[in-house]
């Protein structure tokens, strides 16, 4: 494996300057990440005859139409960190030719490589290439893209390779901007920026129900009053705790980040744009796998509710306007962050899977961690009828994929 030559040559003469503020959850994330590197990844796999020529030039097209792609993290501006536009660094593109690339390993590399938040640009790709099919990873630093933005840059790059010329797109404000939030200002020194150090390297994997399972879940889902999130959460705590005694012990926590991108009036713009809520299962209980279900759709009803987003942009903000410390900034996401399972679900593809000569055949995201000591990544997304779960940990529970595809069949007869 090597760094392609092609990401070397320049896109345009050199020229950077600061683009905006970071909002309150841009900036948490850029401390956390001076701890454990934030990371976010998907690792999409298309059918097609391609060249790494094409792909590169996709990219490089979406590197125009997205601001933040082609950004850094300053942070000696003042105490306020800025994104800075540098032109001059195309997004790293890694070639793999092997047959026998696995993408799960090339994801856990991914997320476990940190970036220099000061260096841009805060994107990486990776094209493990055959002629007719590859499988192509983009992974990117957490405080400029979240899951449901890496789902549109894909597109953007499918659309890209299959000759669709793409428009330039304007930088969204910040999220807390967009929902009315006072933005901050500082006259103190900026801080020293570092990248995080590796870890254990992490533990990914993926299952895909067929067409006909997913219908069926969608279809009990709908007679049990249920969303297909919470029937996931469902059996998620059902097949997690036939396995570990901790879970079983005690309460488990899963904490849900929620897309609040059509609250904040946003489309196709690259963010973080995401809110969340958490549920908390007592252990011992004797709820049956629907009881479970209605139990987690009740305890996640009010996640994109003004009232809630609004509370958490102000407890977020508050916190860093005190001028967070990198170890206070820690602190705060062991208490915040500290649920056994992070489950990300981004819903049905926003977009056909056909684009021109390409199919895009299956799609595994997102996969992500926090630096929570023991913590479980789940990601859903649903891609031509399917559903695709992925399972991210660096102390992952053995089993627990195929647990939960079992207790989703036997929930719902298939």
């Amino acid at each position: 494996m090597s760094w392609t030559s092609l990401e070397l040559q320049p896109l345009a003469l050199l020229s950077s300057d600061l683009l905006r503020p970071l909002g309150a959850f841009e900036e948490l994330f850029c401390l956390f990440d001076q701890h454990f590197p934030t990371n976010g990844a998907l690792a999409a796999q298309i059918t097609g005859h391609t060249t790494v020529r094409q792909w590169r030039d996709a990219l490089d097209a979406v590197q125009q139409r997205h601001p933040l792609l082609s950004a850094c993290i300053d942070t000696t501006f003042n105490r306020v960190t800025h994104f800075r536009r540098v032109t001059s660094r195309r997004i790293p593109l890694r070639v793999v030719t092997s047959p026998f690339a696995q993408w799960e390993q090339e994801v856990a590399e991914e997320i476990n490589a940190p970036f220099t938040p000061d260096q841009a640009p805060l994107f990486r790709a990776v094209l493990l290439h055959q002629e007719t099919h590859c499988t192509f990873i983009l992974s990117s630093h957490h405080a400029v893209c979240d899951g449901s933005s890496r789902i549109y840059l894909l597109r953007d790059v499918l659309l890209a390779l299959s000759g669709h010329a793409l428009d330039a797109l304007l930088l969204a404000p910040s999220r807390e901007i967009l929902f009315g939030a006072q933005q901050r200002t500082s006259t103190e020194p900026g801080l020293p920026s570092f990248a995080a150090q590796r870890h254990l390297m992490p533990h990914v994997e993926g299952i895909k129900l067929t067409p006909e399972q997913t219908t069926a879940l969608q279809r009990r889902a709908r007679e049990e009053g249920v969303t297909i999130h919470a029937a996931i959460s469902a059996a998620l705590t059902i097949a997690g705790r036939a396995i570990d005694e901790n879970w079983r012990n005690n309460p488990l926590r899963i904490l849900s980040p929620a897309e609040i991108r059509d609250i904040l009036g946003l489309q196709d713009q690259c963010m973080v744009s995401f809110g969340g809520g958490e549920i908390s299962v007592a252990p011992g209980g004797s709820m049956t796998f629907w009881e479970l279900a209605r139990f987690a759709k009740h305890g996640l009803s009010t996640v994109k509710s003004t009232e809630n987003i609004s509370g958490m942009i102000d407890l977020q903000s508050t916190a860093v306007c005190s001028n967070l410390s990198v170890e206070q900034a820690l602190e705060l996401k062991r208490n915040a962050l500290n649920a056994q399972v992070m489950f990300s679900n981004l819903g049905r593809l926003p977009f056909d899977s056909t684009f021109g000569p390409l199919q895009l055949e299956t799609l595994w995201a997102p996969c992500a961690l926090c630096g929570i000591e023991g913590e479980q990544t789940l990601g859903a997304v649903t891609v031509n009828g399917s559903l695709h779960l992925t399972h991210t940990s660096p102390a992952p529970i053995p089993g627990l994929l195929a647990g939960m595809e079992e207790e989703l069949r036997k929930a719902c007869a298939i």
